[in-house]
């Protein structure tokens, strides 16, 4: 900061005092500082005698702050907030208002405004082990991490203490961390008695901060008078208007206002911008957002570079089947009254959306259930491909039941991939659907034959598909590895932004009169006596009626069949995927390897999207899928193998999803026996998503998919 550069301070607390003293030491020009606080007064005398009790010091301290800016001729205005700032380059004016009178503004010429109104704890790795958690109830409402006086967690083994758990200052944090090493040391056996002089030391330092922030309590925090183009999330920059807009059109959890602006996505991980947003849902809805509903930690807590993590790991055939519980955290759970319809869909992913599109548009009178909310687990947390060409472990050796299933459902995919574009266009939205082509790379031998084998078997289903060399690739692609020998061309393969598509074919389904309802676990389904008399669930939220039933629920869909007594072999697949930061354009088409678990692509916004099926588990504790190390290590190694500028980037985040495992054909029509009960179940669920709805609604409405759907019947289980 430049000698006699003009700086304003405005924030709440007292870091502000020791910030503007630092600054006119520096040589710079304070112009004021602006606490959001009242003027002390009497009426706050009892606080200001227990915080000189528990540290006079810290007063002493304080108060010599005011006299060194008294001198400086600093005025400190109470009760005063900034309100806007001004400026083309760089801040130039700032506008300052009392908090009871917003109108009354005072303008500064500034060079520089610092803002301070408040810290946010580092909880994200207490988070991601599973600590329970509570709202602290100061400034915007923060988590804190729930522990004991030595920082003992919910989680066995598990201490924290200092910022990584709450905001208690320098003290409070000395003393816990002297109380956590002792508890930690005596959990191992070690010999580490009670020490009751650091207990009281701790209470001290707690009782100095509950009168200290008595003394600077600010009035309430309201987000209403911000204007809709102030920027709430600096990462992405996204505005409040933006998350206004989701929250009035209904989409008004954090996890689907993060999916529908990408809040929380950038290099913070919603640190900073989730509490902003979580109170402005309180604000709109009066809805308090709870803990287990705040945006998911991811790890890494901090960016790290990519090439620091890929190590090579075994490979192995398919996705890695997995018994996953109930992952929902329904926002909404009141009864309502009992509703019907002619069909019901049970589960509000893409291919509960795509149903509801189909069956609105053919004017039928549908609902569609979610125990949780729409898009909010497979289909909103794949990365997006478009596959129609098969994966590597969907042919030959590595291929379920042979790798029939899978090539028998080949046609279905340039058939989808077409609906969507046609879907995009009738929803008036971009949807980011890129049809660049996929590539298979092969960087042996052995893999050129396989790719040459599986080209040739998917070229008899119809789907166009090239074999080219290293040269022909590297003129494709040039920032692909010189070591890879050649890959498999398939024109129509692309991909898609999930986080647009699924909310827009709803929007469209609503439109026409489509229902949904979220927060409404199906409990138990009842058949009504007489072929197609319909079923009665029993649900969270009440009783439903429907004369057929669409069983849309993904990796879930065995638990709806046993409701009715019928066997659906389908499993959940927890798998991973990673971001990277953005980068330089460096691929336009989704690639994929001949004999390792692959799928990468470049996103619009210049991230690199690594995924193909790498292995995530369930995690008790949080009640979510999460990230592998083993995984995570694995999947950066063949990225880095295939395209090494991976190695020079930073991963910023990293999820788990769920992917459908049946046997590599989708599970579609009326279930034999149980008439008006109907599967729509796939595999590759993103890419087929239209096509599966379009089927099964021809057959709901005309009794004709109009094509042989035998391949994907439920009989070739039986």
């Amino acid at each position: 900061m430049a000698p006699g550069e003009r700086v304003l301070i405005a924030g709440n607390g007292p870091l502000n005092l020791q910030l503007a003293v630092e600054l006119l030491q520096g040589g710079a020009r304070v112009l004021a500082v602006v606490e959001s606080a009242p003027r002390p007064s009497a009426a706050r005398l009892r606080p200001a005698l227990a915080a000189l009790r528990a540290a006079p010091d810290l007063v002493w301290q304080g108060a010599r702050y005011l006299r060194i800016l008294r001198r400086a001729g600093v005025p400190v205005h109470w009760g005063r907030q900034v309100v806007a700032a001004e400026g083309e380059d760089r801040v130039r004016r700032a506008w300052v208002a009392p908090h009871d009178a917003p109108a009354e503004r005072t303008a500064f010429d500034v060079d520089t405004l610092c803002l301070g109104y408040g810290f946010i704890p580092s909880t994200e790795l207490a988070r991601m082990l599973g600590c329970e958690h509570r709202a602290a109830g100061r400034h915007l409402d923060h988590l804190a991490t729930a522990t004991a006086e030595d920082g003992a967690t919910s989680v066995p083994g598990v201490y924290v203490v200092g910022d990584g758990a709450d905001l208690g200052g320098a003290r409070v944090a000395l003393a816990r961390g002297t109380l956590a090493g002792a508890a930690a040391a005596r959990a191992l056996g070690r010999d580490a008695p009670h020490d009751a002089r650091t207990v009281t030391e701790l209470l001290r330092a707690e009782a100095f901060q509950r009168a200290l922030w008595t003394l600077y309590q600010a009035p309430p925090r309201s987000l209403a008078a911000v204007p809709d183009d102030t920027v709430l999330c600096r990462c992405e920059e996204i505005r409040f208007g933006d998350v206004r807009a989701q929250i009035r059109a209904g989409r008004d959890s954090l996890a689907a206002i993060k999916r529908n602006t990408r809040l929380g996505m950038g290099r913070c991980q919603g640190r900073y911008c989730a509490l902003t947003a979580a109170r402005l849902v309180t604000d709109l809805t009066g809805r308090a957002v709870e803990p287990e509903q705040y945006l998911a930690p991811r790890p890494p807590a901090r960016p790290v570079p990519a090439g620091a993590l890929g190590f090579e790991k075994p490979e192995w055939g398919g996705h890695r089947p997995a018994i996953t519980p109930n992952l929902a955290r329904p926002v909404e759970t009141a009864p309502l009254p009992e509703m019907q319809a002619d069909v019901v869909v049970i589960g509000a992913g893409v291919l509960g959306a795509s149903l509801a599109y189909y069956l609105s548009q053919a004017g039928q009178d549908v609902l569609v259930l979610d125990r949780d909310e729409l898009n909010l687990q497979a289909s909103g947390a794949n990365a997006g491909s478009l596959h129609v060409q098969l994966l590597s472990f969907d042919f030959g050796a590595k291929a379920q039941a042979g790798g029939g299933p899978a090539a028998a459902t080949l046609p279905l995919g340039p058939l989808s991939v077409r609906l969507w574009q046609q879907i995009a266009r009738d929803c008036g939205e971009d949807l980011e659907i890129k049809i660049t082509g996929g590539l298979m790379v092969a960087d042996s031998e052995a893999g050129m034959r396989f790719i040459d084998a599986k080209a040739a078997l998917e070229r008899r289903h119809g789907i166009e598909a090239h074999v080219i060399d290293g040269a022909e690739l590297r003129r494709l692609s040039p920032a692909l590895s010189e070591g890879l020998l050649g890959a498999e061309l398939c024109p129509m393969e692309g991909k898609i932004n999930p986080l647009r598509a699924t909310y827009a074919l709803a929007a469209r389904a609503q439109a026409r009169g489509a229902r949904f309802v979220r927060g409404c676990n199906v409990q138990s389904i009842e058949r009504l006596p007489g072929d197609g008399a319909g079923f009665v669930l029993a649900t969270s939220r009440g009783t439903v009626r429907a004369r057929r039933l669409v069983n849309a629920s993904g990796a879930w869909s065995s638990a709806v069949g046993d409701m009715l007594g019928v066997r659906i072999p389908v499993q959940g697949a927890p798998l991973q995927m990673i971001v990277t930061e953005p980068a330089p354009p460096l691929v336009d088409h989704l690639i994929a390897h001949a004999d390792r678990h692959l799928s990468l692509k470049q996103a619009a916004s210049g991230g690199l999207l690594i995924g193909g099926g790498w292995t995530a588990a369930f995690d008790p504790a949080m009640r979510l899928n999460r990230a592998v190390r083993d995984s995570l290590e694995g999947s950066l190694w063949v990225a880095r193998h295939v395209l090494p500028a991976v190695a020079g980037l930073h991963m910023v985040r990293c999820w788990a999803g769920m992917n459908v495992n049946i046997d590599g054909a989708p599970i579609l029509g009326e279930v034999p026996g149980v008439p008006g009960f109907f599967n729509a179940v796939t595999s590759n669920g993103y890419t087929l998503a239209p096509i599966a709805g379009k089927l099964v609604t021809e057959l709901l409405v005309h009794g004709d998919a109009g094509m042989d759907l035998t391949p994907f019947g439920i009989e070739r289980f039986q």
